[in-house]
């Protein structure tokens, strides 16, 4: 029997990040994995890279980590999935802007890679999946989207792949055994060995072969995990190779694969498939409770119910300035322009993440990094429509001042009493 082990990492910074901090994840995490992987023969692993990573490496003068991602890509060491440009939580937005963060991404993959970027994989941010993500992700002909494990509804996928009722692809990670190595309750010898019985009954009924899907941050290697690029990935590499050359005894066998090959193994599943809607911080009760994104909107957040008001008059505000016609005035052009630039990386998924005081993720300042971008998104939409002659936006623009006003107290008093639970 074979297990193919197909892992996937997904390396990210909000368009916010300090420059001096990218540096040191660069240095610390993307350089010496990417060298790592490099000196390693017969690797295969999936990669989601979002498009505002590779525009702030270049940026500022860390454009040889991408030359070392794209020589990796040229070996076909890698494969390059698609994704959301910045990084947001796809199924809270409209199907406009989730499809406009697809094709912004897609052209910076086209840009980077070329010939050698094939569109066949596609990782959700946060693999926040939906319905509607999912039939958008088809339409823009992806061929599989991955997931949380939790995002299953039905009998785990061992030795084959199900798709959606229009032919989507739908692959699942391994949640627990992901957790287990992002947070180093795992190391390399128990990882290999438990892939090579992962499957088994104990009457070893089960002969098929069967694969594994683990994904995680890629930054847990070498940036949270110090030098882990080594002591867990090339270490495993190497016992995978130890495994499957060991001749004193019956072994199964270890193969990595990247995901897209998965297919070329395993049969498609006759029934068809609709995901959970989820994200891979999605727990059970999460579900059972219909809050299928809780670290980005939950119903008990103050600061989560702010920020969504604040989108809602946003989204309104931006579609009006989209219809304008640019074209008849610079003044109009360049307010709309801005409006856009700053709202396609307004809608990073950061600053509500960091918006979880309960669970002690919490952040005033990165919050308000994120929030300040929506700001300066709906003030020069407004300009943009006044300069047109327009006034249907007064009314999205005065909401939007106003749950801004809510928001920046609601940070100021969750602040205040953090720190007098501090105290006690």
């Amino acid at each position: 029997m074979t297990t193919f082990w197909a892992p996937l990492l997904h390396i990210y910074q909000p368009p916010t990040q300090d420059i001096e901090v990218l540096r040191r994840i660069d240095a610390e995490c993307y350089k010496p994995l990417f060298k790592v992987l490099d000196n390693l023969d017969r690797v295969k692993f999936s990669l989601n890279i979002n498009g505002i990573l590779i525009e702030l490496l270049k940026e500022f003068g860390m454009g040889d980590s991408i030359d070392l991602l794209k020589n990796l890509v040229s070996e076909d060491k890698i494969e390059i999935l698609g994704t959301g440009k910045f990084h947001p939580i796809l199924p809270l937005f409209p199907r406009k802007e989730i499809s406009r963060q697809i094709r912004l991404n897609e052209e910076i993959n086209r840009e980077e890679f070329g010939n050698n970027w094939i569109k066949k994989g596609f990782f959700p941010p946060e693999m926040a999946i939906s319905t509607k993500v999912a039939k958008i992700v088809r339409n823009y002909g992806y061929k599989w989207l991955i997931m949380s494990g939790i995002a299953c509804p039905t009998d785990w996928p061992y030795d084959r792949i199900y798709t959606t009722p229009d032919g989507l692809q739908l692959f699942f990670r391994d949640d627990l055994l992901s957790n287990r190595i992002s947070f180093k309750d795992i190391n390399a010898k128990e990882f290999v060995s438990e892939l090579a019985s992962l499957h088994k009954t104990k009457l070893q009924l089960y002969k098929n072969n069967t694969y594994i899907i683990t994904a995680m941050d890629g930054e847990t290697f070498g940036h949270h995990i110090r030098g882990y690029e080594k002591t867990f990935i090339a270490k495993t590499f190497k016992l995978i190779n130890e495994n499957n050359n060991d001749l004193t005894k019956e072994n199964d066998k270890i193969e990595m694969e990247f995901i897209s090959n998965l297919d070329h193994f395993f049969p498609t599943a006759k029934d068809k498939l609709i995901p959970c809607p989820s994200s891979w911080s999605t727990t059970s009760d999460d579900l059972k409770n219909k809050i299928p994104y809780p670290l980005w909107k939950h119903p008990d957040n103050s600061i989560h119910k702010y920020y969504w008001k604040i989108i809602k008059s946003l989204n309104k505000l931006i579609n009006l300035a989209d219809r304008l016609d640019i074209e008849k005035d610079w003044n109009i052009e360049n307010y709309h322009n801005t409006a856009r630039y700053f709202y396609d990386r307004g809608l990073h998924s950061c600053p509500i993440w960091w918006a979880n005081a309960t669970r002690n993720i919490w952040s005033p300042n990165l919050i308000y990094k994120g929030i300040e971008l929506l700001i300066r998104a709906a003030l020069n939409a407004q300009l943009a429509l006044v300069n047109a002659g327009e006034s249907n936006g007064d009314g999205y623009f005065d909401s939007i001042s106003y749950y801004h006003g809510l928001l920046l107290m609601e940070l100021y008093s969750i602040s205040k009493q953090n720190l007098r639970k501090q105290k006690k």
